[in-house]
């Protein structure tokens, strides 16, 4: 911990010099991107990241191996359209699904709440959008049975138009897994 204080402060330092020391913006000025950006769900922090990480490059539709085991599967990106009471939705965001499987081929239970997923389109990071009406509500948070399998809909809403880049990372213990592909 000491370690991820020591690299992240001076970091922190930088990006508040680079940035003008966090000058203040007319948050009616901001753009769609910005917005998304911006947003705390979708920023990790350093520890999620660092370089203890093994990097896995996955394609939508096919299943990638990840850590001891455990294999994940993220289906092709469709176009989608989110309810009215659908959270973190905006008119500006083209919204894709996606249904995402877990396999837990580990030689012990995979606690799900370990796993963060997230998405960009170039350097526009996406939001997940969470719409209960229509069966999105964010990965499940459950102790997986080894030998157990786990499927549910993921949909991200990005600033981009289809045929766009779309990354759907997947973060686990020690690994992350890049589906790449394009916006639907």
């Amino acid at each position: 911990m000491k370690k991820i204080a020591l690299v992240v402060a001076p970091l922190l330092a930088l990006s508040l010099v680079v940035t003008g020391c966090g000058a203040k913006k007319d948050a009616g000025s901001e753009s769609a991107s910005e917005q998304v950006n911006d947003t705390q769900a979708n920023k990790l922090t350093e520890d999620q990241t660092d370089g203890a990480l093994v990097s896995l490059k996955g394609v939508f539709g096919e299943t990638t191996a990840v850590e001891g085991g455990i294999e994940v599967t993220v289906s092709q990106p469709m176009n989608f359209m989110p309810s009215a009471d659908a959270q973190n939705y905006t008119e500006e965001l083209t919204v894709n699904t996606m249904e995402i499987t877990i396999k837990n081929g580990a030689s012990e239970d995979l606690d799900t709440s370990s796993i963060v997923f997230s998405a960009d389109s170039g350097v526009n990071t996406c939001l997940e959008i969470v719409d209960t009406a229509n069966g999105y509500e964010g990965v499940p948070v459950v102790i997986l049975p080894v030998g157990e399998t786990i499927s549910f809909k993921y949909a991200t809403g990005c600033v981009g138009k289809p045929g766009e880049n779309l990354v759907v990372k997947t973060w686990f213990s020690a690994a992350k897994v890049n589906f790449e592909g394009t916006i639907a």
